[in-house]
């Protein structure tokens, strides 16, 4: 499988990880009662929990820009080292960005996030240039 395609398989998985994460910091924000049930007015109880909440919807937002992209370079064969480098910008940039939002450290988890989307500008540029 192309390097490209593991990245995007990675990011769902790292997807599922800020899924369980989100999942334990509300478990442990409220009771496992009250998020069985409709969960309406939920708010999150620590920092942690919120931070979990942000960093999983921002994950969401850039799969939503990377996933169609590196689906697109495979579907037209556009495989270079430039979309190769891309996918690791992205993948490992959301990694770290996941690690230092939740840990609530800050300019490390900016530059990470301007890593991913400079590697969402990679896979573009091979696309459209």
């Amino acid at each position: 499988m192309p390097i490209e395609l593991t990245y995007l398989a990675a990011s769902a998985l790292l997807m599922f990880a800020h899924i369980l994460v989100q999942a334990v910091s509300s478990i442990q924000s409220h009771s496992l009662s009250f998020l069985v049930g409709p969960r309406d007015g939920i708010t999150d109880k620590t920092a942690f929990a919120e931070r979990c909440r942000r960093a999983n919807a921002n994950l969401i937002e850039g799969l939503v820009m990377f996933a169609p992209l590196v689906l697109i370079v495979a579907h037209l064969n556009l495989y270079s080292s430039l979309t190769t480098l891309g996918a690791a910008l992205f993948f490992w940039g959301r990694v770290v960005f996941a690690i230092t939002y939740w840990l609530g450290v800050p300019w490390v988890r900016t530059l990470a996030w301007a890593a991913s989307i400079i590697g969402i500008f990679c896979i573009a540029g091979e696309i459209f240039l």
